[in-house]
């Protein structure tokens, strides 16, 4: 075998995975959203089962450039196609009888593509005989097709793109506006087949579906959002929200003074909305709408907070948020304030390449008495530059591809500047302590703002101003690293 590695473009160049491909990419963007159902669905699964295991390929392909002659290459080309079609079929079906395969899926392709949610369905093993047409497809592939190989280098992008296209995610239910009478609280909401969610206990317990007998006193037609309820026997006693705030405030009064009594702060609140901040997410809203209804032990207060559910005082005073479950509310069900769903891609990819940076300029420093080769440290600063740009996230339909691009200009400029380091002859030591540097320096920024997810530091321009200050410091300690790995070298050369 001439060209090991042939067949595997082949497979790419092959017109069912080019049509696969392209079947994929137009249901996931186009019929999806204009004929969701179960027909669309099972085409996305049969197009992705027989484009996933030639993109899955693609790992083998260094190997075989590398040993191109002998049984291991032999050995190895033989177990391409078989590896990559059973690691498919195994995360397909992990992936659609799990929930946590199904939430590890969602969450890979979400890093990847942006906001995407995967659903386990067992239902879709169904078209897992895709993976049949798969392997017949390899089978039929010959290494001396130099034409499918050719088309092979054209489809990659589209496959790598289509596989990691997924539908969007439904829109979350929002709690737009509640009202209260003497026997239930209804909260209004734009949440599955239901739009209200009614408590006939004082908001202790919800459902989403009103008892039939009972279901005239529910109003017919969701009502304008009040912003302002008070207690039906004492009017100069009243709650109010001020959208889009998360809070409430209490007057005693008539409106003479006011006093917040709930609310989250404020670096929890920007983190809901960062939370909240996605293509197919409504606008943050806050608290929308309030009501009171009077119990035997007091007062019960409901808040309707959109996207957030719903916070409801007991007669007791105490105040507790409610998420939104499959039955209606329910207090457990309310996202942690210390663990919100929030893309730090950025972020995250920022502390990458400042470690990156890092480790460039310390070698820079450490070899400034010995300039030979800097023409390799110039393209490499040229390109850390070029693969900070292209790897932020963005929601083009080729953003896979461009943070490909950019993690690839992002290790080249690495073995560039590694490459003018060894010529230079930059000590071991200074090779180890800078290398500590990079990843701790990239490793302190990413746990900053994981640290503020979970609430330590509560504010965003906090977490910033200390990442600011771990990259500059990290930069900086390995600048005087390097300035005196090189005067070490210096006096040693003068001794």
């Amino acid at each position: 075998m001439k060209h090991p590695h042939g067949p595997v473009l082949a497979w790419f160049g092959h017109p069912a995975t080019v049509v696969a491909t392209f079947v994929l990419l137009v249901n996931d963007h186009l019929l999806k959203a204009l004929w969701p159902g179960p027909v669309t669905g099972k085409l996305s699964d049969v197009a992705g089962l027989l484009v996933a295991p030639p993109v899955l390929a693609l790992a083998f392909l260094p190997a075989l450039a590398l040993t191109r002659a002998g049984p291991f290459s032999s050995a190895l080309a033989r177990l391409t196609a078989p590896v990559a079609i059973v690691a498919t079929g195994v995360g397909f079906t992990l992936v659609k009888t799990t929930e946590e395969g199904a939430e590890l899926a969602s969450r890979a392709w979400t890093l990847v593509a942006g906001p995407s949610r995967v659903l386990a369905d067992p239902t879709d093993l169904v078209v897992l005989p895709a993976l049949g047409v798969a392997w017949l497809v390899w089978r039929g592939c010959r290494s001396d097709q130099t034409v499918r190989r050719a088309r092979a280098l054209v489809v990659v992008p589209f496959a790598l793109v289509g596989v990691t296209a997924t539908s969007a995610a439904p829109p979350p239910p929002t709690a737009l506006s509640v009202s209260a009478d003497g026997e239930s609280i209804t909260v209004f909401t734009r949440f599955g087949p239901s739009s209200a969610v009614v408590s006939r206990d004082g908001g202790r317990t919800w459902s989403m579906r009103p008892d039939p007998v009972q279901a005239p006193a529910t109003p017919p037609v969701p009502p304008l959002p009040a912003t302002r309820a008070c207690l039906p026997d004492d009017p100069r006693h009243c709650y109010r929200v001020s959208p889009p705030r998360l809070g409430v405030d209490e007057t005693r009064d008539g409106g003479t003074s006011w006093k917040t009594v709930w609310g989250v702060t404020e670096g929890r609140e920007d983190a809901l909305r960062r939370s909240n901040d996605h293509p197919y997410t409504p606008p943050w809203q806050g608290s929308t709408a309030i009501a009171v209804q009077r119990v035997p032990d007091g007062h019960v207060v409901v808040v309707a907070n959109g996207t957030d559910g719903i916070a409801v005082r007991g007669p007791w005073g105490a105040w507790r948020r409610h998420g939104f479950s499959a039955g209606g509310f329910y207090s457990d069900a309310a996202v942690p304030l210390d663990a919100l769903n929030i893309d730090l891609r950025v972020e995250h990819r920022i502390g990458l390449f400042t470690g990156l940076l890092a480790f460039m300029v310390g070698m820079t420093a450490a070899r400034r008495r010995e300039p030979q080769d800097s023409g390799l440290a110039a393209t490499a600063y040229v390109l850390a530059a070029l693969g900070f740009l292209f790897v932020q996230p963005s929601e083009s339909l080729i953003s896979p591809l461009f943070f490909l691009f950019g993690s690839a200009c992002g290790l080249t400029a690495a073995a560039l500047m590694a490459t003018a380091a060894i010529k230079a002859r930059v000590p071991a030591w200074t090779w180890t302590t800078l290398s500590a540097i990079t990843v701790c320096t990239s490793a302190i920024i990413w746990t900053i703002f994981s640290g503020w997810l979970s609430g330590t530091p509560d504010d965003y321009s906090t977490a910033r101003l200390l990442a600011w200050f771990a990259g500059c410091s990290g930069v900086g300690t390995s600048v005087l690293i390097g300035w005196t790995a090189a005067r070490n070298a210096e006096r040693r050369r003068a001794a």
